[in-house]
């Protein structure tokens, strides 16, 4: 067998379509011939490596949606994104309606506290003048 005709039968040497004659007259060309060898190891070495490279775990894509989310949390003030804390305890909006419900019942109390204490010193018997020590 020729070189040239090696060379034609190295894609089904490689798949092991050869029949036995053929198989015995490849493996003696290639033992007669040690440039030829060297070329099919190189043939079937390029298959191999090209057969690797569509395997997924050669290939790791790295994930970045974590560290979006993170910097879209970060920039929008925890509106988008939140964790798991922030969605229990109601996030930063729960503190101005019960800052302003205590300064209203605070001021509920003053009024209050007023209110009642004028009431007290209008009906005071000792703070008003008595009816004879009025001029005639």
């Amino acid at each position: 067998m020729s070189p040239d005709q090696a060379r034609d039968l190295f894609s089904e040497a490689l798949e092991g379509d050869l029949d036995e004659a053929q198989k015995r007259a490849f493996e003696a060309a290639l033992r007669d011939d040690p440039a030829l060898a060297a070329e099919y190891e190189d043939f079937v070495d390029t298959f191999r490596i090209v057969g690797r490279l569509g395997e997924p775990e050669t290939v790791q894509a790295p994930n970045l949606l974590p560290r979006i989310q993170e910097r879209i949390r970060r920039r929008s003030g925890g509106r988008y994104y939140r964790d798991r804390f922030s969605r229990r305890s109601g996030g930063p909006g729960w503190a101005m309606p019960v800052v302003a419900a205590v300064a209203v019942i605070l001021m509920l109390g003053v009024v209050w506290f007023a209110l009642s204490t004028t009431i007290l010193l209008e009906d005071d018997p000792g703070s008003r003048a008595p009816a004879s020590d009025a001029a005639p």
